[in-house]
């Protein structure tokens, strides 16, 4: 009896943990993809505003919180050197 229950535990404990796996790896996922799109849509408008730099960095320190990766920090860095307002945009396609 106590073997049934025992194993019966160890195979709810594995099922938790897959799925704690499996909804880490989707929110890094999503905040990934969020990021990257807030990065093309600020680069393709020259500017940052304030508001986005607040959401895009709270979004970064969860993904790194979450086993996201350095590539992400790339894309924060560049976002960061743009002006964060519309009067001072860089043109579209010049370079920081």
């Amino acid at each position: 009896m106590l073997g049934m229950l025992w194993r019966s535990l160890t195979k709810r404990t594995k099922k938790n943990s897959d799925e704690n796996r499996a909804f880490r790896g989707g929110m890094v996922a999503l905040l990934r993809d969020r990021i990257i799109q807030a990065y093309n849509y600020y680069m393709d408008k020259g500017y940052f505003p304030i508001y986005a730099r607040e959401n895009v960095t709270g979004m970064h320190e969860q993904y790194k919180k979450l086993g996201g990766n350095g590539v992400i920090t790339g894309l924060i860095t560049d976002l960061m050197k743009l002006p964060t307002d519309k009067k001072h945009a860089q043109p579209k396609g010049e370079m920081i």
